[in-house]
């Protein structure tokens, strides 16, 4: 009997300490790796509306850095680089991701931060009496995001109120010397349904816009085979 309870005990030890190691080397990844597993982990998985989320597959060479709300801030306040706003489960965002990663890899970008606001971010609503409800309320940090790049945001859509900005996911925001010199939410305009693949001219189209603002912030010198 004792016998048992002592081999009980240490499998559950094992347990936590396998679980407790697998969590301390998931922090401990690369950010590459970190966001290539944080995104394919989704693949033929099936969301709350039951629709399927889209496979992506990302290089564990891509050039994700994970970036803090502080970073995020003083990079558009002062500095110079590619911001990505989005979350793994947004259907926009794994249509643009890929995209936004080829158009980097071929520029040779080897950095492009990445901050995922979905947690900080407000909801609001328009009643029937035409008033504007807030759900959720926005952090500090989001409310600060949104006066950073106020004038390149789009309109908080459904509210009946040009003044009330929003960031939707996928925004790539391109900043040279504390300028937002381009900022793009979504995919392309042609693009009615995130859960059907881009086709070529979609695909070609949105790397065109993501290489454009790259050579902008970076001062790349393109050939024709850019």
């Amino acid at each position: 009997m004792k016998k048992k309870i002592i081999i009980t005990v240490v499998l559950a030890a094992l347990v936590v300490i396998l679980g407790t190691t697998a969590m301390f080397n998931n922090k401990l990844l690369p950010d590459a790796m970190k966001f290539k597993k944080e995104y394919e982990l989704l693949n033929g998985q099936i969301n709350s509306n039951n629709k399927k989320y889209m496979d992506v597959e990302i290089s564990v060479k891509n050039p994700i850095q994970y970036a803090s709300y502080e970073e995020i801030a003083n990079l558009l306040k002062n500095g110079t680089g590619v911001i990505y706003f989005g979350f793994p489960e947004c259907p926009w965002c794994r249509n643009a991701v890929p995209v936004l990663l080829e158009a980097a890899k071929e520029l040779n970008i080897n950095k492009i931060y990445y901050f995922n606001a979905l947690s900080i971010r407000d909801k609001k609503h328009l009643d029937d009496q035409g008033n504007i409800v807030t759900d959720e309320a926005g952090t500090k940090e989001y409310e600060e995001l949104v006066k950073l790049m106020y004038d390149q945001l789009p309109v908080y859509d459904g509210l009946n109120d040009d003044t009330i900005k929003r960031l939707y996911f996928p925004t790539v925001v391109f900043v040279k010397n504390g300028e937002i010199i381009g900022l793009h939410s979504s995919t392309v305009d042609s693009q009615e349904d995130p859960y059907v693949s881009l086709t070529d001219d979609q695909h070609n189209e949105l790397k065109k816009i993501y290489s454009d603002y790259f050579n902008k912030v970076f001062d790349i010198v393109c050939d024709d085979a850019c």
